[in-house]
């Protein structure tokens, strides 16, 4: 009798696992030989953004950081983020700063294994832009970018600049301008400076003016970024009985561009000087000017660029009684590399 009921009970029991074998999506493992169930998992996402921004005194700052995350078919997140910064002193230097950044990353289903896939995206931008602008040091700008994305749905990109105008008419500017994409980096930092002194006395006058700029930059995968940097001084001066005078002017241009996996750099130097006097007791007029500029430029890598300029001028004149004197000199050095 109980024999009977045990055979009645393995029987239903085996039945009822077939069933539920039979109605369950399945398939044989690879690996095992063994059955296993290939009913998706439910599908999940996440998302996450968040940006700053900082401005005041002689500085602005932005930085921005997004995320998702992607899991089975169906399964989408997406962020953006975004901030931006603007400073200004009132007379004549001015920072701004830009930064925004995109995740977005779907989740999907391994056609061989019928395994969830997971996709992830990350992005993350930060841009400065500050300047000195006091009488000790007349004009300067800065300006930075760094820019990092992991996963083909992540972006970013940002800028930021920098100007400064002096009182006596001295400028300076900086700027950054990049992206990245997918696996990418973009990095830079751009200077820019000008200066200018003119001094005189009774009978003699003196002018000198100098000038600086320089830009470097670094990308990979899929980064982009441009950068560019100039500054211009000048001034003239008469002595206080008008029997000398005295001029300079300087100013440089410089440009890069990077993209790639690659690197630019570019830098200027300009230099120039003048000075005169006159002596009424011996009767003599003396006159002097010096000009000098350098330049440096360097990429590598497909697509990269990178360019220099300067330009100075230094003049000065005396005379006294029959006796004169005059002098003046120029350079005006330019280079730029580029590779297709």
């Amino acid at each position: 009798m109980h024999t009977s009921q045990f055979r009645l009970s393995l029987a239903l029991s085996s039945s009822a696992f077939a069933l539920i074998i039979a109605a369950a999506p399945v398939a044989p493992d690879a690996h095992s030989g063994w059955l296993k169930s290939t009913a998706a998992l439910a599908a999940s996402a996440s998302a996450q953004s968040d940006s700053h921004s900082t401005a005041g005194g002689s500085s602005a700052g932005t930085s921005s950081h997004s995320e998702a995350h992607g899991t089975g078919t169906g399964a989408t997140g997406s962020a953006n983020g975004s901030a931006s910064a603007h400073t200004d002193d009132g007379d004549g230097a001015t920072a701004d700063s830009s930064v925004s950044t995109g995740a977005t990353a779907a989740g999907g289903t391994d056609p061989t294994s019928g395994d969830d896939t997971t996709q992830d995206a990350t992005a993350d931008g930060s841009t400065s832009a500050s300047f000195v602008h006091a009488p000790d040091t007349p004009g300067q700008a800065e300006a930075a970018a760094s820019l990092t994305t992991v996963g083909a749905g992540a972006t970013a990109s940002g800028s930021a600049a920098a100007d400064v105008t002096t009182d006596d008419g001295s400028t300076a500017h900086a700027d950054l301008t990049g992206s990245s994409t997918g696996d990418g980096t973009a990095t830079g930092h751009a200077f820019a400076s000008g200066t200018s002194d003119a001094s005189a006395d009774v009978s003699s006058a003196t002018s000198s003016s100098a000038a600086d700029a320089d830009v470097e930059l670094s990308t990979t995968g899929g980064g982009s970024i441009s950068g560019t940097g100039s500054a211009a001084a000048a001034s003239s001066i008469t002595s206080t009985d008008g029997t000398a005078t005295a001029s300079s002017s300087a100013s440089v241009d410089v440009g890069a561009t990077s993209v790639g996996t690659g690197s630019a750099s570019a830098s200027a130097h300009v230099d120039a000087d003048s000075n005169s006097a006159t002596d009424a007791t011996d009767g003599t007029a003396d006159s002097n000017s010096f000009a000098e500029g350098n330049g440096e430029a360097d990429n590598d890598g497909s697509g990269t660029s990178a360019s220099s300029s300067g330009l100075g001028n230094a003049a000065a004149e005396a005379g006294i009684d029959a006796n004169t004197a005059s002098s003046s000199a120029s350079v005006n050095p330019a280079i730029s590399v580029s590779t297709p």
